[in-house]
């Protein structure tokens, strides 16, 4: 189970709103207000290596999804998705990629 604050979540959902037609690859650490845009492979990488509990945003821009899987990181590694659904709305969805394939995680906002 992933909790993250709601304020937190509800940051990253409006931020996610300003990227909309642009790729968005940010660090979320544990507890924190709010995640940290990092717009480069190296950037992301950096960040990951140097805090190994940081988690992996990302919104569903192909140049996002490019970015974020090109990075060297454990089986263990959080991933956050925000998703857009067909009727507009935005969410967000954690997973873990075991095997190349994702694995859920429930994710409580507190």
């Amino acid at each position: 189970m992933l909790t993250i604050k709601r304020t937190c979540s509800n940051k990253i959902i409006t931020r996610a709103l300003d990227y909309e037609d642009k790729p968005m690859t940010a660090i979320l650490l544990p507890n924190a207000e709010d995640c940290e845009i990092c717009g480069s492979r190296e950037g992301l990488q950096a960040r990951l290596d140097a805090d190994p509990r940081a988690m992996i945003v990302y919104n569903q821009q192909a140049e996002a999804i490019a970015l974020v899987e090109a990075l060297k990181v454990s089986p263990a590694q959080i991933f956050i998705e925000i998703r857009q659904d067909t009727k507009g709305v935005l969410g967000l969805q954690a997973y873990h990629k075991k095997d190349h394939a994702p694995e859920a995680l429930e994710l409580f906002h507190e």
